[in-house]
């Protein structure tokens, strides 16, 4: 095979996402040609409407999925957490790429004073952030805030923060890392604004389930595509993500429900840590879970169910009733 169509949403982070990984392929594979074909989502035209109100899952990968379904596409790549937690028959994640930073990012104006993270923020400070899951666990950390639904690409997020929207912004850092926006002293640059950004430590909030992982999927019965893509895959981040997918889908979760769910491998073995959590979070019931890297599919879903035990499923059906 000497040439491979990738399907991509058309936004800079996901076009610079698609960009990164048809250079590896090109230099792992010489003479391949790799062409981008950019497709237009649901999630990339409703602007407007915050993501948990429009109440579909996989509003960033539908019309992807079916490219590839129809063979427009050979394969497409993903944020993971855009996907839903089942892939369609017929298609499959044939790599996992090794994880960038998972954790959550505080941004302020550079200049805006003593703010070196979630504690510093002034009392009823207004933050943006379009998910649930940060809102959630912000609620539960410092309920004083005064927390805004933003949209757009994290370009515009930024402009709507350089012009006093908000006083804050929470970003997820392998974004805006993968956009060149910020250097190593953590200044962020763009559109000539500058900003800083300060990490929240997964202990304080669990990032999104695999909040920093790329999926690639593609045609399941395509062999010499799955061969192609096939060193792109890194088991770790293969395994950790497998974990917490298995999590979210026992709990059957999407944008509509704040679940979290973080996994890291080391000498002894993998260990997941998940939540799931109300709206206010008033309630939120967390749990951990550790075992073989092999068995990341049953942790996840072990996890799932510890928490369903401690209230979870509660929580879940009063927001399926909303």
């Amino acid at each position: 095979m000497s040439k491979l169509i990738l399907g991509t949403r058309g936004s800079k982070l996901a076009l610079t996402q698609s960009s990164m990984i048809a250079a590896h392929l090109r230099a792992l594979h010489p003479g391949l040609e790799v062409e981008l074909q950019v497709i237009s989502t649901k999630g990339d035209r409703i602007l407007d409407v915050a993501l948990s109100a429009v109440g579909d899952k996989g509003l960033f990968v539908k019309e992807l999925e079916q490219a590839l379904l129809a063979n427009e596409v050979d394969f497409c790549v993903h944020s993971s957490k855009d996907l839903p937690s089942l892939v369609p028959d017929g298609l499959t994640l044939a790599a996992f790429p090794e994880r960038a930073d998972p954790r959550d990012v505080i941004v302020t104006p550079a200049g805006a004073g003593a703010v070196t993270g979630l504690a510093d923020l002034r009392q009823g400070a207004v933050v943006g952030t379009s998910s649930l899951r940060r809102a959630c666990q912000l609620r539960a950390l410092r309920p004083d805030l005064d927390l805004h639904d933003v949209r757009g690409n994290v370009d515009t997020r930024l402009r709507k923060l350089a012009e006093g929207q908000f006083e804050a912004l929470v970003l997820a850092s392998a974004g805006i890392i993968r956009l060149g926006l910020v250097g190593a002293d953590g200044i962020v640059t763009s559109d000539g604004a500058t900003f800083v950004a300060w990490p929240i430590p997964a202990e304080l909030m669990l990032p999104a389930v695999t909040q920093g992982t790329l999926a690639i999927e593609c045609r399941a019965d395509d062999a010499a595509t799955l061969a192609l893509l096939a060193p792109l895959d890194h088991a770790a981040s293969r395994a950790t993500a497998l974990a917490e997918r298995a999590f979210l889908r026992r709990l059957e979760g999407g944008c509509q429900v704040p679940i979290a769910a973080y996994a890291v491998i080391a000498e002894d073995g993998l260990t997941l840590r998940g939540l799931v959590g109300s709206l206010d979070g008033m309630t939120v019931v967390r749990g951990t879970r550790a075992g073989a890297p092999a068995d990341a599919d049953a942790l996840g879903t072990d996890l799932a169910e510890d928490l369903i035990a401690q209230g979870a499923s509660v929580i879940l059906a009063e927001l399926a009733s909303r």
